[in-house]
């Protein structure tokens, strides 16, 4: 498998996960990939949220 210059390498863990679940749980291709999509977003997209929720919030307070 060639190396993915992508956040979090998205395109390439995310076809290995997708494959191991399939593979090794027995899911159907949909499934797999609905609980990695879910996983993606739970712990790369939801935590920036905050992040960048306050430093807007710091930025319109001139504080930063």
């Amino acid at each position: 498998m060639a190396s993915s210059p992508t956040p979090g390498g998205a395109g390439a863990v995310d076809t290995a996960l997708t494959l191991g679940l399939q593979q090794s749980a027995s899911m159907e291709k949909g499934g797999a990939l609905a609980a990695v999509a879910l996983f993606r977003l739970l712990t790369l997209i939801l935590p920036v949220l905050p992040g960048w929720a306050a430093m807007a919030w710091l930025q319109r307070r001139k504080a930063l």
